[in-house]
């Protein structure tokens, strides 16, 4: 009866246990697979569509296979600077693959490429390494373009990608067994089908991101503004495109220095020339809307910073703006160390202090070229916060300096005490008294009126005496007049007309360094004139409690 049944049962489909033909299963199961393997090259045919088009768009041949063994022996001779001239093997460009440089002179993109865009210094006749020079950096002009040049955008998503083997002929085996290995590979391959696609779009961003890179290198495909115009210079020839001529306005000067004057007529070295053209070049490049302090700065590199500053005026760069004034006494030297000198203490945070000298970082007052008087001082500063006050002792040559969180805003005729924050620095000591860092901080603001001066303030030269001030910041009061002047008949009475020249300067004795303990200086309490309190003041001067000062700046920080 089991061998009938089984006789019976042979000529009948077999069931699936939810009633589905067998048969018929397995066959939609395939065309459901063919139809997902056609979704998937469609989508890496669009991944490859859409590079191919990127190309073409910024003027490439879009011709995606590898370099032929021919070209990649082509002698490439560049116009660097419109007065140089580098001869380089394309091979050489191409070496480190993967990187912009490679893509940029793989041969694709020869048409479209801009005569004079690249600019390179100490006479580099190849770049076959991203190993920068220490000397160079800081060199803003080499360092940006070799980085540039040599980065790989694809290089992370390499480094965290899985690698799949490929099939190869000896995975294709013929004879017994080759049938089942063939089968055995496809389903292997199937299952990374999701990592393939994934290494296909790591390569497509990658590829957009080298594209991207070496557009601004490219033409622009507007003919004017692709354009090259020159000027000599000593003897040697600067070109850029109208473009960056044109890119700070069609009439600067840095425009018409290009485009108007007498292009014969240029006498600087020409090194902070094309310095200057490579900062607004890649100022142009960037599309920023103005030339950066910080780009600027960087260009400097190791020439003579008073030839660079005359170059930046003659073609109309404001040397101020962006370096800060020559004759200054802020230094970037001074922005770094105060950062320093403040980590570590037990007191409100400091405001933020730029890294530079130049622009934020701008000078807007000068005792000695806009006047000494409280009037001239507060007009210069109205508005402005945060402010940097930097001023010289005279004949010591010690330089101090305060950092005001807030405005210092005169508000009539009356003195007031806003609660500001303000932190006091010696900046330069002497050969004999070398200590400099924080002196101390304080709470409060005291400032004049135009009529009043600050309220009483410790008079620390004289016993039992008070001063007034127009001016009282964390540790120093300003425009404080000696103890026999309080009294004089025919002194100034308006705060307005007093002057920033004499100053009081102290620190809490618990405040000092280590190193600053070793000066012996007289000590002064509140309680011996009659204010309370029994702490110890010191002088932070080499001339005492009270001096003089021969200059005094102040700068806005934001």
């Amino acid at each position: 009866m089991a061998a009938a049944a089984a006789a019976s049962g042979a000529g009948e489909k077999r069931k699936r246990p939810n009633g589905g033909d067998g048969d018929e299963d397995e066959c939609g199961h395939l065309r459901a697979s063919m139809e997902q393997a056609q979704l998937v090259m469609e989508k890496l045919r669009e991944i490859e569509n859409g590079l191919i088009q990127r190309e073409r768009a910024i003027g490439g041949t879009a011709d995606t296979s590898e370099p032929s063994a021919e070209r990649m022996r082509d002698m490439l001779a560049f116009n660097v600077a419109g007065d140089t001239t580098v001869k380089v093997r394309r091979s050489t460009l191409c070496a480190v693959k993967g990187t912009v440089i490679a893509l940029l002179f793989s041969g694709r993109f020869d048409d479209a490429f801009l005569v004079g865009k690249l600019n390179t210094y100490v006479g580099v006749q190849t770049i076959d390494t991203i190993v920068i020079p220490p000397s160079r950096q800081n060199d803003t002009p080499f360092k940006y373009w070799v980085e540039l040049l040599m980065s790989d955008p694809g290089y992370k998503r390499r480094a965290n990608r899985v690698q799949i083997p490929p099939l190869t002929q000896d995975h294709q085996q013929q004879g017994e067994g080759g049938q089942e290995q063939q089968e055995s590979d496809a389903e292997a391959l199937s299952v990374e089908l999701p990592s393939m696609i994934r290494r296909a779009k790591d390569a497509r961003d990658a590829q957009m991101e080298r594209l991207e890179a070496i557009k601004p290198l490219l033409k622009t495909g507007d003919s004017e503004e692709d354009s090259l115009v020159s000027i000599e210079v000593s003897g040697a020839t600067v070109t850029v495109t109208k473009g960056v001529a044109t890119s700070l306005g069609a009439d600067s000067t840095f425009a018409n220095m290009f485009t108007k004057y007498d292009p014969d007529s240029h006498e600087e070295d020409p090194e902070y020339v094309r310095r200057i053209v490579d900062v607004v070049a890649r100022s142009h490049m960037m599309k920023q809307t103005a030339v950066k302090a910080a780009d600027v700065r960087g260009a400097v590199g190791e020439t003579d910073l008073k030839g660079f500053r005359h170059a930046l005026t003659m073609y109309g760069l404001d040397s101020d703006r962006y370096l800060g004034p020559a004759d200054g006494l802020l230094t970037t030297d001074h922005l770094h160390k105060m950062p320093q000198w403040c980590e570590g203490r037990n007191y409100p945070e400091a405001p933020s202090i730029p890294s530079c000298v130049g622009e934020p970082v701008v000078r807007i007052y000068k005792a000695t070229v806009d006047g000494w008087r409280w009037l001239d001082f507060s007009d210069a500063v109205k508005g402005h916060s945060p402010l940097l006050i930097i001023f010289r002792v005279a004949d010591s040559n010690e330089l101090f300096a305060i950092i005001i969180e807030g405005p210092v805003e005169v508000t009539g005729t009356a003195e007031s005490t806003p609660d500001t924050k303000s932190f006091a620095f010696k900046l330069r000591g002497t050969d004999s008294h070398p200590y400099v860092g924080y002196i101390g901080w304080g709470s409060k603001m005291d400032i004049a009126g135009t009529q009043e001066r600050a309220a009483p303030l410790i008079d620390f030269s004289s016993p039992d005496s008070d001063v007034r001030a127009v001016l009282g910041v964390a540790g120093f009061s300003f425009g404080v007049r000696p103890a026999a002047q309080q009294i004089q008949i025919g002194a100034p009475t308006a705060a307005s007309d007093g002057e920033l020249k004499r100053c009081q300067g102290f620190m809490l004795q618990a405040d000092q360094p280590d190193e600053w303990r070793q000066w012996q200086r007289p000590g002064v309490r509140p309680s011996d004139h009659g204010w309370g309190g029994d702490v110890v003041f010191l002088p932070v001067s080499v001339k005492g409690f009270h001096f003089e000062i021969d200059e005094f700046e102040a700068y806005k920080l934001a």
